[in-house]
């Protein structure tokens, strides 16, 4: 038996699978491996007002999100380096870029800039991507790199899977405390709206437990109007 045309035919179709796995990795380089699952939450740098450390590296949720609004110099999202050792003033417009997922195969995003509070809506799109890379959307949809092991496996779809892992601390138990949250009393600055009503996470209190004049928990009655 003449096994020569049966071992080009193998070896052909090896060549084209390495060629698609090489092709897929080469599209993860423009921004998909740098992907982060959208878990609802946002690292940011908080202005903390002080020179010596005029940033705190928090993790909000898009609810929070909000309450940073207003703060001018904030840092929304953190660098990928991380907060600076300088304030990098009115470096916050109150909006964000991100990539939403379409389902198309052929347009598997599409770049938007929305207001804080319109991400809320974004929280449970898994797909997104949050926020946009510098370089662009990606331009197929993925979430992880193949792996080309010494004997590849022959298919007409490779299939690309990952499975995120989340973890999550307890928080401690604070007065109003509701399943790891807490009403607070958050000054906005403003004499006619000087407080805004909000709920953040326990832990840490995401850079809030610094700000003096925050209400912290907020009053049963409800948050001052003066």
């Amino acid at each position: 038996m003449n096994r020569k045309p049966l071992f080009l035919k193998m070896f052909s179709a090896i060549s084209v699978l390495l060629l698609a796995a090489l092709a897929v990795a080469a599209c993860g380089s423009t921004g998909i491996a740098a992907q982060v699952v959208n878990d609802g939450n946002l690292t940011i740098c908080h202005a903390t007002g002080n020179a010596a450390t005029p940033y705190d590296e928090i993790t909000v949720d898009f609810n929070e999100l909000t309450a940073h609004v207003d703060h001018q110099n904030d840092l929304i999202p953190a660098p990928a380096g991380g907060c600076p050792q300088t304030v990098k003033t009115d470096g916050n417009t109150g909006k964000i870029t991100i990539c939403h997922a379409t389902g198309s195969a052929t347009n598997p995003y599409n770049k938007i800039t929305i207001a804080f509070n319109a991400l809320r809506g974004h929280s449970n799109h898994k797909g997104d991507v949050i926020p946009a890379p510098a370089n662009g959307c990606p331009a197929v949809t993925a979430t992880a790199t193949p792996t080309i092991s010494t004997t590849p496996t022959i298919t007409t779809t490779p299939t690309i899977t990952t499975t995120p892992t989340i973890t999550t601390t307890p928080a401690a138990t604070l007065p109003g405390d509701n399943a790891g949250k807490i009403t607070i009393c958050h000054a906005t600055g403003s004499a006619k709206n000087p407080y805004v009503m909000i709920t953040v996470s326990v832990n840490g209190l995401n850079g809030h437990g610094k700000h003096t004049r925050d209400i912290i928990p907020a009053p049963a009655g409800g948050c001052p109007t003066k």
